[in-house]
């Protein structure tokens, strides 16, 4: 796990060094959190390329970035991990490549050799790279299936800058990193930034599953699809069993734990995690570092169920002590998040985050599970959604607004959200339960109240259309969390959060392999096995001693909740008085002020139908905003 960073002009550019090497060397200063363990540049020619390495495997300094190939035409920088790099690396011993280093990066940049473009196709892993060929004057840029690990870009017609973080683009002078208004209403009604969009104008993601090959001699770039998530739906005429599914996930986690480091486990005493640990038990070779938090708050504290799993697997559980939720802690995880991102839980997640720092390297995080196996309340409420179908729903949001009209507040929650789901232009599936306001209502809380053309509504309701040409509407809607609120909230969160610490999180629950099956087997969706994990929780009964998998298997989902209005007006309160002020509010050239300033007077109120996430996510960007006002401590 590591962090990368690069420079490729397209034609001569004055002042190379000044304007683009040094700022570049700065930046990587700046990420040494992503890879601690060693900073290196190649350059050559108006190609700079700058790589930080967090030590996995092949510990020594041959593994070090950027790493040229023997024949030292190709030169590659590379954030992640290839699991099955061992076997790639023997098929292509037959092939008649060799190799010098005991590295997964040297067996990409075979692979490469081999098989051209579609190399990807047989790396199963997590990744984002770059490779540059020095002959042919091309550079690959491509990321893995799912989105884990990230790649921002910057494109004109000079030259192309490329990180695995988007802040670091404030490093280079000459780049102006305007806000796109479209993505800040897209974060304002969503919590968060739908790629490939970012919150600059001129810089993109590189997208999962993409290979983006630009050819410099002729300045001709072209996108390439190595792995396309429609293509595998609905393909299965019969429903899994239970022991496929079982194999599957055995594979999954004998492969993330390759390394030459310890690999702990997040074990919060649920079902995803508890699952996990049994798989790690049995494969890990030795005995399990687990690593659990506990809360004072008992409605939210999981502990005791993460003792009871450790106790009967014999696991070295940790008990870690979070630090107090603190306005510097809040303002380095948003610093950390590296676009707006409203989810609160990225504070607990950063300051877990720092505390297994001191124990191991790697983790196994149980992300993904709920995606999968539908395990999430949104995903019910879908379904009720398409059982009673709409107009039940029009209705109800009628009765709500007479109820609250009478002063019975009660329902409000329930009235706020028909009443944006019945404002939508278009169909955004699952989208609907997760979203905070739909791009019409967020509109007033833009100084720019334009009508917007460009918003995500759009983009999910493709997805449901490509979806849709092999599985019904309701089977589309529950897959489309695994394109959008995975890859850019989730899976951000943990990567930003982690790396942050110096921390590798790997997600066995979304090796390739399992997702495709599970994709596949979509036309059953409505099979009582994909019903709230079922899949999980007999293959839990099936590992662990009856008194405790009964116990775990049939606790209902509890998510990490987080007292997000008790922190505004406690540890947070004078940093919120701050940011929500009048002169603040005046001085922020994207927010309507009036609109927040009212927004946060009925927060303060404890106004009956207050949108309390809305008031986080607007206090999220503010403090962004300002940490984006002061380009992230670079000064140019």
């Amino acid at each position: 796990m590591c962090g990368i960073i690069g420079v490729i002009s397209k034609k001569e550019l004055k002042n190379f060094r000044t304007d683009y090497f040094d700022p570049l060397s700065h930046a990587l200063d700046q990420m040494e959190y992503r890879g601690p363990d060693n900073k290196g540049i190649w350059m050559e020619d108006g190609i700079c390329l700058g790589h930080r390495r967090l030590s996995i495997i092949d510990l020594s300094a041959d593994g070090n970035q950027p790493f040229q190939s023997s024949c030292q035409r190709y030169v590659i920088v590379f954030n992640g991990e290839i699991y099955n790099y061992q076997e790639l690396r023997s098929d292509l011993k037959k092939l008649g490549h060799t190799f010098r280093t005991e590295s997964d990066t040297e067996v990409i940049i075979a692979a490469y050799i081999q098989y051209g473009k579609d190399f990807c196709r047989f790396l199963r892993g997590m990744f984002a790279l770059v490779i540059y060929d020095r002959e042919e004057k091309q550079v690959v840029f491509a990321r893995d299936r799912l989105g884990k690990k990230p790649l921002f870009i910057y494109e004109n017609e000079g030259l192309i800058i490329f990180s695995s973080e988007i802040k670091f683009f404030h490093a280079f002078k000459n780049i102006a990193l305007e806000i796109n208004e479209e993505s800040l209403l897209n974060f304002l009604s969503l919590q968060y930034i739908p790629g490939p969009a970012t919150i600059y104008k001129k810089i993109k993601q590189i997208s999962p599953a993409k290979v983006y090959a630009h050819d410099l001699s002729k300045n001709k770039g072209e996108t390439i699809t190595y792995w396309n998530m429609f293509d595998h739906v609905g393909e299965r005429k019969e429903i899994p069993e239970i022991e496929e599914i079982d194999s599957l996930l055995e594979e999954s986690i004998k492969y993330r734990l390759v390394a030459n480091v310890d690999i702990g486990l997040l074990l919060s005493g649920g079902i995803d995690s508890s699952l996990l640990a049994c798989y790690m038990h049995k494969l890990a070779g030795k005995k399990v570092k687990a690593f659990n938090v506990g809360f004072a708050d008992k409605s939210i504290d999981e502990s005791v169920f993460a003792q009871k799993v450790a106790a009967s697997l014999d696991l070295d559980l940790i008990s870690l002590r979070l630090e107090d939720i603190t306005a510097e802690n809040f303002s380095n995880s948003i610093y950390h998040a590296d676009q707006p991102l409203g989810d609160s839980a990225i504070i607990p997640t950063y300051l877990i985050s720092k505390s297994i720092a001191q124990h191991v390297k790697v983790v196994l995080s149980g992300e993904g599970a709920d995606e999968l196996f539908h395990g999430y309340d949104h995903y019910r409420y879908e379904k009720y959604f398409y059982q009673l179908g709409k107009f039940p729903f029009d209705g109800a949001s009628a009765l709500m607004e007479i109820i609250s009209g009478l002063g019975i507040h009660k329902f409000d929650k329930v009235r706020n959200k028909l009443r944006s789901i019945g404002s939508f232009k278009k169909d955004t599936g699952v989208s609907r339960w997760t979203s905070i306001l739909s791009p019409e209502l967020s509109q007033s809380y833009l100084k720019n109240a334009k009508q917007n053309t460009g918003n995500y509504e759009i983009q999910f309701n493709s997805f449901l259309q490509d979806f849709g040409k092999k599985s019904g509407k309701l089977e589309s809607s529950l897959m489309l969390d695994l394109l959008t609120w995975l890859p850019d909230d989730l899976l951000v969160k943990t990567d930003r959060m982690m790396m942050a610490c110096s921390v590798e999180a790997r997600t066995p629950f979304l090796d390739h392999h399992l997702v495709e099956e599970v994709l596949r087997s979509s036309s059953h969706f409505n099979q009582p096995l994909f019903q709230s994990k079922n899949y999980l929780r007999q293959l839990l009964k099936k590992k662990l001693s009856p008194s405790v998998s009964e116990l775990i298997s049939n606790r209902p989902k509890q998510g990490f909740e987080t007292p997000k209005l008790q922190w505004l007006n406690s540890s947070l309160s004078q940093l919120s008085s701050y940011l929500f002020s009048e002169e603040n509010l005046k001085n922020n050239p994207y927010l309507n002020a009036g609109m927040v300033r009212t927004l946060w007077q009925d927060a303060k109120k404890q106004k009956h139908g207050t949108n309390n996430r809305l008031v986080w996510n607007i206090f999220c960007f503010l403090e962004w905003h300002r940490q984006h006002e002061s380009k992230f401590g670079f000064t140019k």
